[in-house]
């Protein structure tokens, strides 16, 4: 039996060996396991046409986890954490807080130090402190708060510019506040870039006739919300997590599940699940990051059976919910910003940057809604709202990649795709560098991991027109 089975790894790594060669020779492009892959990396679309099963997901999204009231027209009123809020509109001033927005809208080629060093590190680190010490959130914070510290000075001011080039220059932008702001005047307090304000709960009440008696009722679930370095909040769960998570899963796995088949034939969920659910106040920033070591997993421990799952689920979706804050609008007036309206598109934004992702092409990136940053948006790498000017007005101006001319595509250029209230995009990882920012509003995200399959059929339910690779070649599939 040995040496049967022995004939028939050699047997096997032969026909591989031969494969290869051919595949090699006939000079194909895409490799055999990109067969019915999805061509594109990038999509983005109203919720609604997933139909009222995605509505009732988000449902228990709103109703039990972020606590929302309905308005006259049944839409969900979310309102800031109150007991967040206050941390979140000055911590965005902070220095790494401030150098990671600026970078969002400047960053250096896709090829330098800047991104192939340091953000990788950084993204590595962080993966590295959450598989850790995902159990004691509070450890995790101040340590994810200490490395980030540690970082932000390879970016920072220096007072020799001279004999480097404008990409470095970019990336050492002044971070220090130190002159008035939208939220802090001279300098901030000390406590609020200390790891002991990074944590905060909201509990939600029964009634608003709540009295302290009620404290103690375990009917009453709370809710974490955690400052992430360099800056924005994330869930870091609930007393009745466990459960919320069962009805979620039921609901993808049986309304969700039931109707994608209808368009999708036999399909079932595999193990597509929710990712993430974040918080991102006005100045908040996520950032430049692939997602890269999500398709890993946590490899320095123990093998878990789930490095398969972990590497099947190489799509992202995010549904979008913006709210304007009337205590911010005062602030914003307060400074002198002008041109302030109702309006919460546009005011958050996921930035991109294409690469070497062969996904995104410029008509991907046009019906994605995606556009080259404004000239006022690239100013914003020097000067924002949330602290002082860049020290060296000799590089304010300076533009160092440029989106392309019109009709082209740079692809070491910065894209935006703003965010639409109630909107769902779907990306590819990991070759697409990506960073999130928020200027204006309260941006809500709601992540989930998907397969290609998976993603296949919700385009489909969405009648989202699509490309997949078949025998090598790519062709349209008319939804």
């Amino acid at each position: 039996m040995v040496r049967s089975l022995g004939r028939s790894i050699i047997l096997l790594f032969l026909i591989l060996a031969a494969t290869t060669i051919a595949a090699a020779s006939t000079g194909e492009k895409e490799a055999p396991d990109n067969d019915g892959r999805i061509v594109q990396s990038l999509f983005r679309f109203p919720a609604s046409k997933l139909g009222p099963e995605f509505e009732q997901l988000l449902n228990l999204w709103y109703d039990e986890w972020l606590y929302t009231t309905n308005n006259e027209n049944g839409t969900a009123i979310i309102t800031p954490d109150p007991s967040g809020k206050q941390h979140a509109l000055q911590s965005v001033s902070i220095p790494a807080t401030t150098l990671f927005r600026r970078q969002c809208y400047g960053a250096a080629p896709i090829k330098s130090p800047q991104f192939t060093n340091l953000y990788n590190n950084l993204e590595q680190r962080r993966k590295e402190i959450e598989f850790q010490y995902i159990q004691d959130p509070k450890e995790e914070m101040t340590m994810l708060h200490t490395m980030v510290k540690r970082f932000y000075p390879a970016f920072s001011t220096v007072d020799n510019h001279s004999g480097t080039s404008a990409a470095v220059h970019l990336h050492k932008k002044k971070v220090v506040s130190t002159e008035d702001t939208i939220h802090a005047k001279t300098n901030l307090p000390l406590d609020y870039d200390s790891p002991s304000k990074l944590a905060f709960q909201t509990l939600k009440l029964s009634s608003p006739d709540t009295t302290d008696d009620d404290d103690d009722d375990d009917d009453s679930p709370t809710q974490q919300w955690s400052w992430r370095p360099a800056g924005q909040f994330s869930n870091r769960g609930m007393s009745n997590f466990l459960q919320w998570r069962v009805k979620f899963y039921h609901t993808m796995r049986t309304k969700l599940q039931r109707q994608l088949s209808k368009e999708t034939p036999g399909f079932k969920f595999s193990h597509g699940r929710p990712s993430g659910m974040y918080w991102y106040p006005p100045g908040a920033v996520r950032e430049w990051h692939s997602n890269y070591l999500d398709l890993i997993g946590n490899t320095k421990e123990k093998k878990t059976g789930n490095e398969k799952i972990y590497a099947s689920q190489t799509w992202r979706m995010y549904f979008i919910r913006t709210v304007r804050d009337e205590e911010f609008d005062g602030l914003l007036q307060n400074l002198g910003v002008g041109g302030i309206s109702a309006d919460v598109d546009d005011h958050s934004a996921m930035h991109i940057i294409p690469g070497e992702d062969e996904g995104i092409t410029l008509d991907v990136l046009q019906k994605a809604g995606a556009r080259p940053l404004t000239k006022e948006e690239k100013q914003r790498q020097w000067k924002d709202e949330f602290a002082e000017e860049y020290s060296n007005s000799t590089f304010a101006g300076e533009e160092v990649v440029d989106s392309g001319e019109e009709g082209t595509l740079n692809r070491n250029s910065v894209w935006r795709l703003p965010d639409k209230n109630g909107y769902v995009t779907f990306f590819r990882l990991p070759k697409l560098f990506h960073c999130i920012v928020s200027e204006e509003v309260h941006r809500y995200s709601l992540g989930f991991a998907f397969s290609d399959d998976e993603v296949q059929a919700l385009l489909k339910l969405a009648k989202v027109d699509f490309d997949v690779y078949g025998d090598g070649e790519g062709y349209t599939d008319e939804l």
